[in-house]
């Protein structure tokens, strides 16, 4: 399991962004840098502390960890991560 790692698939915990769904793109002491596509697209990422978030693991992290350290992910792809995770979690 990656952990803190890019591409990992989080739930924020505090502030007024609290119980939504992000993608992290990058790791940072004790920041990750977060996006969801749509309100926070890759060109302006949210910047929130490692204690404010929760980290929810699945098989496709480390696809998502290659795309985004080869600058090949679109908002559209994480946006339907982002679906997808929100389909499974409610059924």
């Amino acid at each position: 399991m990656m952990g803190y790692g890019t591409g990992a698939v989080c739930v924020s915990l505090a502030g007024h962004d609290k119980g939504d769904v992000f993608v992290i793109i990058e790791e940072r002491e004790e920041y990750v840098s977060l996006v969801n596509g749509a309100s926070r697209p890759l060109a302006k990422p949210k910047r929130k502390k490692k204690k404010h978030i929760q980290i929810i693991h699945d098989e496709e992290e480390w696809k998502r960890k290659n795309l985004i350290e080869e600058g090949r992910i679109r908002d559209e792809q994480i946006r339907a991560v982002i679906r997808s995770y929100k389909r499974r979690s409610q059924s």
